[in-house]
């Protein structure tokens, strides 16, 4: 029986427990880890998780890499880019997850492949960040390597605005500033799996809030995508490489992706679309292993 590893922090996550019932639904068995136990045995070859071997492993699928340090996760890439070389299918692949959970690298390709985003300004310099800041009027300043709308902010070209934006310059030393976008107050999350749309939701932003994420009080909503909405999150996806992502779209005078995820929840989908991505992306596995 091949052995499909599940790469999860918290074992009550909905999509590790998801992850696993659709591989033993392929006839396969799913093996839980998490990276936050990995070990590497340079002079045997062998890499554990724990008391798991995953060297034995057929594939893994990263549903998160775990809370880390800058020295942890450049280890976490490390290996996964091991098992890859050893033959082990890995989705998402190392290159792809990078890119992904990179704001200024997949901002920086969605706009050089032509797919629209916001108007984008990453800089070390405060006097650059103040400027962006000045033209754009409304700005949403967002850690580079960020999740779940953690450390999000807000800020206006005004008075406390500044202040603010001095604040987090001088506690960050790099400012990642996206042009704010006037919106329903509401975001897109589309669910791609292998160059399709497995589901998508409206992720409705909680009263008296701005920030649409659902693990910051956002609430999901069926979404029927436009022709062109579902071709910007395939293009995104593609663009960075990922087999499956959580590509975000924000609805203005056109429509811009925001950003993309290279490790999504799928329980969203699943609440207010009653769709299981997760049987899409262990399909996938089954056709490579």
């Amino acid at each position: 029986m091949k052995k499909i590893g599940i790469a999860v922090t918290d074992l009550n996550d909905w999509t590790g427990i998801a992850l696993g019932n659709a591989v033993r639904h392929y006839g396969m068995q799913p093996v839980k880890f998490s990276f936050s136990e990995a070990t590497s045995d340079i002079s045997s070859g062998k890499i554990y998780s724990g008391k798991i071997d995953l060297t034995v492993l057929d594939a893994v699928v990263v549903r998160d890499l775990g809370p880390a340090t800058h020295n942890d996760v450049s280890f976490r890439f490390d290996i996964l880019c091991q098992l890859k070389e050893l033959g082990i299918v890995v989705v998402n692949s190392p290159d792809s997850i990078a890119r992904a959970a990179n704001k200024y690298v997949s901002s920086f390709l969605f706009r050089r492949n032509g797919i629209p985003t916001p108007e984008t300004t990453v800089t070390n310099n405060l006097d650059e960040a103040l400027a962006a800041l000045s033209s754009f009027g409304r700005a949403v300043v967002k850690p580079v390597f960020g999740y779940k709308g953690i450390g999000v902010e807000c800020v206006r070209n005004s008075e406390s605005g500044v202040q603010k934006l001095k604040e987090l310059f001088k506690n960050n030393r790099l400012i990642y500033m996206q042009e704010f976008i006037p919106n329903p107050g509401r975001d897109i999350r589309v669910f791609v799996v292998n160059g399709n749309v497995a589901g998508s939701i409206y992720r409705v932003a909680p009263p008296g809030g701005w920030i649409n994420n659902l693990s910051q009080g956002g609430s999901a909503k069926p979404c029927v995508l436009t022709d062109e909405q579902e071709r910007l999150a395939l293009e995104a996806s593609g663009v960075i490489g990922t087999v499956y992502a959580g590509v975000d779209i924000i609805e203005g005078d056109r429509d811009y992706v925001i950003e993309i995820n290279g490790t999504p929840s799928g329980k969203g989908i699943f609440e207010a679309c009653r769709v299981d991505v997760t049987m899409s992306i262990v399909e996938y596995l089954k056709g490579l292993t």
